[in-house]
């Protein structure tokens, strides 16, 4: 008899043991012991699992913990107005093949770089060139006429192409044809290219003639950087940037190098292209992003502030307090902010 219920005991407490050790618990897994992070796959809203807390793999199987401008291609196409500032760096009229105008490291790439985005940008950018120089028969008079510039871009397969039209092209009355001319030549390699059409000061304060066009090109998808309207209405003092320290005249933003050249944009100015045209890109917020680079010469001799200003303000005495705002972190905010509020708007819908 003894031996009998020993026997039940025996059997109970092993169903007692069996069912303690595949108790599904509430309590989820801490994860490895030696990384302190979690390493079993999590699902959240989505569906998306992940992996030491990064997300790996999104519901239609497309990585997504990467930045969205990572690995992407990048053509800046346009000229003096788009490089003069950094945005990318200035290369020479002779500098004539894509491999050379390849690999640019501008404020651009340093602000997809500081956002955890390793972006490849070609600087297809030459001074005094407009479309017509760059796609067809160059009649710039910049050491390049009669340059087949086209013919040096052997590669076209992009996936983001920012346009800037110069001012040989400011009285196009068929504006949004010559534009869809040239987007047409990187649409043939890449049917799902995006576009971005950048506006400079000049065509604000020169009244170019195809400011009303631009809704057209909006509505056809290309993507509207006016920074030019940003600067050219803090400068005549349609709007003020908010919290400012420093006092904003015309040098703050733009060169004074001659009695002719007072239109150029500065680094601040190639600062605030670069950071309209990433959050317009990428859709995140202007206010909170790094400046830091734009004056560090251990990235780029291109961006010292003094040899700039050295070089770019030399007519009649001219200063300018574009470092000073740099330096003010007020100053700063208000400008990204300001970048927040031009982006969101769309008065170009309006022109």
């Amino acid at each position: 008899m003894k031996r009998i219920i020993a026997l039940i005991l025996t059997v109970l407490m092993v169903l007692v043991c069996f069912t303690a050790c595949n108790d599904s618990s509430d309590t989820p897994d801490t994860g490895n012991s030696e990384a302190g992070t979690q390493t079993s796959d999590v699902t959240g809203d989505s569906g998306a699992a992940t992996e030491n807390g990064q997300q790996t793999d999104d519901t239609d199987g497309n990585v997504s913990g990467d930045h969205m401008l990572d690995g992407k291609k990048i053509i800046f196409v346009g000229n003096s107005h788009t490089y003069y500032g950094k945005n990318v760096i200035e290369k020479k009229q002779t500098v004539l093949t894509q491999e050379a105008r390849s690999n640019d490291k501008g404020y651009f790439y340093q602000l997809c770089k500081s956002n955890g985005a390793e972006v490849s940008v070609t600087n297809w950018t030459f001074g005094a060139h407009d479309f017509t120089d760059l796609f067809e028969n160059c009649t710039a008079n910049r050491g390049c006429d009669g340059v087949d510039h086209l013919s040096y871009l052997v590669d076209r397969s992009f996936d983001y192409v920012v346009l800037q039209q110069g001012s040989g092209g400011k009285d196009d009355t068929d504006f949004v044809n010559t534009c869809n001319k040239v987007m047409n030549i990187f649409r043939a390699a890449n049917p799902n290219v995006r576009f971005v059409l950048l506006v400079q000061r000049s065509a604000h304060f020169d009244n170019y003639v195809w400011l009303s066009s631009i809704k057209e090109l909006a509505a056809q998808g290309v993507t509207i950087v006016d920074w030019g309207a940003l600067v050219d209405d803090i400068i005549n003092g349609k709007v003020q940037v908010p919290g400012a320290k420093q006092t904003y005249n015309k040098n703050s933003f733009i060169v004074c190098k001659s009695a002719d050249d007072g239109y150029h944009p500065n680094m601040l100015t190639g600062y605030i292209t670069s950071l309209m045209t990433y959050c317009a890109l990428t859709g995140e917020d202007a206010e909170g992003q790094d400046y830091s680079f734009c004056g560090n010469t251990k990235i780029s001799n291109n961006f010292s502030f003094t040899k700039f200003i050295s070089s770019y303000y030399t007519y009649n005495g001219a200063t300018t307090n574009f470092t000073k705002i740099f330096e003010s972190a007020d100053d700063m905010k208000g400008i990204q902010q300001l970048v927040d509020r031009y982006l969101e708007e769309k008065a170009y819908m309006n022109y």
